[in-house]
């Protein structure tokens, strides 16, 4: 009897918990951790599914700046109107959204496919519908480089799903990617350029292995302990290490021009402008100043009076109306409050961040998801989710990904890179300790490795 009471109870509060996470709640999670791209790709969907949801042109002189729709004289009449409540009853989780149709514009950038783009399509062509969110967010987290910026447990915690499921994503994603796109440490990216050469017939018998296991000891030119280690000659770990240098790249979105020199690959379209304007920095989300998505108005107006028994409706066409009319209200709703919540935490970036964008990275300032979220007074979650695969364009016309503000090592790894780039010999990680001591980071030699991994610099024995 007991152990019966006791399932009660956890079946009671197993139920409590799935009444809160209602499923308006849940379409708007879903939203919000969308890319750019994706959230096209889900509007257009809702476009061709929903009739009560449709988009229009906007026209400078006949359109109300307020809800987008087409102006008669001087005065929107749509906007005088309160009748947006037939849906009210599945939009209460949203005590603060709007009762009139104050919406605004679809977003839309005209570029080229950018390589998140291209990843995009490659990635939902080859997983499961299921999985594409995980895709998304992982696409976000690769930094200038392709390098995965974070750990695979980390993506989980953030998404609240199994590190397994993120791991064959993430194995998905280096497979149809440019080679080495996705790796999370220098090692990594360097197999992953090695196993695409041996399908074209490249090989080497030691590299793989010196690799994998003697990595640290080829970086610190222990070409004696490697040689004994695997029981071959000395000259051996030299040719293996010439193979290294001429075929493997640390930077997996490093590619070589025409006249032989290294160059990035630009792939990125921002989600959100930081500019100054008269000395004060803003944040814009970015939108399209072309389409509107708006309520069909016969549908708007079909609804209204088969709501007030003013319109001779069968219980069919009634119920058709107000599914649909209740799903397009809420779809819109949820573009709003997404374009909210990416505002509210760009322009709380402005206030914590400042320094870092008017002065550059050496200025960044430590700073949590956490932090951010009690501050517009969201659950932590939900920031993770508005930053997960976006990128804010800086005052410099940089482009950054949003966790960039999250990262307070970038300001030591900036200082790192400077030092490798204008480096008189190969220096040392103890030299890079050192030289980063008069500067005022005071880290330890482990941690210069790990930075100088992450940020695709070699060992100064293969620089």
């Amino acid at each position: 009897m007991e152990i019966s009471m006791g399932m009660t109870a956890e079946q009671q509060q197993q139920q409590q918990q799935t009444m809160r996470a209602s499923p308006a709640l849940i379409a708007l999670n879903n939203m919000l951790i969308l890319s750019t791209v994706e959230l096209q790709q889900l509007i257009q969907r809702e476009l061709e599914e929903n009739p009560a949801l449709e988009m229009t042109e906007q026209e400078e002189e006949t359109i109300c700046p307020r809800c987008g729709r087409s102006l008669s004289g001087v005065t929107c009449i749509y906007c005088l109107q309160e009748d947006l409540r037939t849906a009210e009853a599945d939009r209460e989780d949203y005590a603060s959204a709007p009762s009139d149709e104050e919406f605004d514009p679809l977003m839309r950038i005209a570029a080229p496919p950018s390589l998140g783009e291209t990843l995009i399509r490659d990635l939902r062509a080859s997983l499961p519908q299921e999985d594409h969110f995980i895709a998304e967010f992982l696409i976000g987290c690769l930094d200038d480089h392709g390098y995965l910026d974070g750990s695979v447990a980390d993506a989980a915690a953030s998404l609240g799903i199994d590190a397994a499921r993120v791991e064959q994503v993430l194995l998905k994603l280096q497979d149809v990617g440019p080679v080495g796109v996705g790796a999370r440490n220098v090692p990594e990216c360097l197999l992953l350029q090695l196993r695409r050469l041996e399908q074209e017939g490249v090989t080497h018998p030691l590299v793989e292995t010196i690799i994998c296991h003697h990595w640290k000891d080829l970086g610190e030119h222990r070409y004696g302990a490697i040689a004994q280690a695997l029981g071959v000659d000395y000259a051996q770990v030299v040719e293996a290490r010439d193979f290294i240098r001429r075929y493997l790249r640390p930077y997996p979105l490093q590619r070589l021009d025409d006249d032989g020199s290294p160059s990035e690959t630009a792939y990125v379209t921002p989600d959100v402008i930081i500019r100054e304007v008269s000395g004060k920095l803003e944040a814009e989300v970015i939108e399209s100043n072309r389409y509107y998505l708006r309520l069909n108005p016969l549908y708007q107006e079909l609804s209204r009076r088969a709501s007030k028994g003013l319109e001779e409706v069968s219980p069919e066409e009634k119920e058709h109306l107000t599914q649909f009319v209740s799903r397009a209200q809420l779809f819109l709703t949820n573009l709003r409050q997404r374009r909210e919540t990416i505002r509210r935490t760009a322009e709380y970036l402005i206030q914590r961040q400042e320094e870092f964008l008017r002065f550059g990275v050496r200025h960044l300032k430590p700073l949590t998801r956490a932090e951010v979220a009690e501050a517009i007074g969201v659950h932590e979650s939900t920031v993770s989710r508005a930053t997960a695969n976006k990128y804010v364009q800086l005052p410099s016309r940089e482009i950054i990904p949003f966790s960039h503000f999250f990262t307070a090592s970038l300001s030591v790894k900036d200082v790192l890179e400077e030092l490798v780039s204008n480096e008189p010999h190969p220096l040392t990680d103890q030299e890079l300790v050192e030289l980063l001591r008069e500067r005022g980071f005071d880290v330890a030699r482990r941690t210069v490795a790990k930075y100088r991994n992450q940020l695709g610099i070699l060992p100064s024995t293969l620089r």
